[in-house]
């Protein structure tokens, strides 16, 4: 028996074994029935086992057929991944790439993201689903984003998170405003003197308006939120008229922090940091495009750090991420 006829009978048997029936089987593959029941006897006799009990009704598996069903899907299923993998990797990349992106890191990340993906893949079509990094995991799982960079996922629930960079968080506002809270030459700003200064946070569904609100409650300190704002661009305009200050990284305000009068301080004791990170479904195939679109943006990331563009921390390196997917 050759290698060719060797997989078409481990497709039949396994079609068979899920249907439990030779002629529904026969009619699902578009084969005629004495042919499969052929394909599955000579598949019997290579192996030397009974795998199919036939009655009246159907057939049903043996012990011996039960093994073989899960082994032959498993490695069915691994040859399917890795002929889409072998002609994924040979192939222009194309087609569709949907990526999810949190608030803040789409406005530093995306515009130069786009325009070197339409150099490099210019018959990749990308689109953007900007959201709350806490919606994300939900579109990752949902097929409904290739993949997406969030803010603080952890593997698990269907989603594999891989960290790239490590931000710490800041407090931010008009310079003339934040006189009033900071000490002119100060570098940081501990938990416990948030209290009192008036703020602009995200909902409290918010990862990060979460992490916030802990580490208050940590030092018994009562936050003076003036208002609830779930968009970026709402909270720097805020900031930049002086109405109030917000929890901001620094790669948030960056372009801000060369033109306006702001004033930004890292918050300290403790420190509060948050990860950026690249999500994708557990176990996903990615296509072509879309990995290599995924790569770009973590190198993108990476570069941005080393040009001092976003101040953080690299969680991994450059040479890894031609390894990830």
């Amino acid at each position: 028996m050759s290698g060719s006829f060797e997989l078409r009978r481990l497709r039949y048997f396994v079609k068979v074994g899920e249907l439990r029936s030779l002629t529904r089987a026969a009619q699902a593959l578009h084969i005629a029935q004495p042919a499969l029941s052929h394909h599955i006897r000579a598949l019997e006799d290579e192996l030397g086992l009974q795998l199919l009990e036939r009655g009246p009704r159907g057939v049903a598996l043996t012990e011996a057929g039960t093994q073989l069903m899960d082994e032959a899907r498993e490695t069915l299923a691994r040859i399917g991944t890795m002929v889409e993998r072998v002609k994924s990797e040979t192939a222009t990349p194309d087609g569709e790439v949907v990526v999810g992106v949190g608030q803040t890191i789409g406005s530093l990340l995306m515009v130069p993201l786009l325009e070197a993906a339409a150099q490099r893949f210019p018959r990749v079509r990308i689109q953007i689903r900007e959201l709350m990094s806490g919606l994300l995991p939900d579109l990752v799982r949902s097929r409904s984003v290739d993949f997406a960079l969030s803010y603080n996922i952890a593997t698990g629930d269907g989603v594999q998170a891989y960290g790239i960079l490590r931000e710490d968080m800041c407090l931010v506002g008009q310079r003339r405003l934040m006189a009033s809270f900071v000490p002119p030459q100060a570098k940081t700003i501990d938990v416990a003197a948030l209290g009192g200064i008036p703020l602009y946070l995200s909902h409290r569904s918010h990862v990060m308006r979460e992490l916030i609100e802990r580490c208050a409650h940590s030092k018994r300190v009562t936050l003076n939120v003036l208002a609830e704002v779930d968009s970026l661009y709402i909270m720097k305009a805020l900031v930049l008229d002086g109405a109030g200050c917000c929890v901001l990284s620094m790669a948030n305000v960056h372009r801000e922090l060369e033109h306006r009068d702001l004033r930004i301080v890292r918050i300290v004791k403790p420190s509060i940091r948050r990860d950026v990170c690249l999500v994708r479904r557990q176990g996903q195939v990615m296509s072509r495009g879309a990995r290599e679109v995924a790569r770009l943006a973590m190198q993108m990331l990476l570069e941005m750090v080393q040009a001092d563009v976003w101040e953080a921390i690299p969680l991994c390196r450059p040479a890894d991420i031609q390894n990830l997917f």
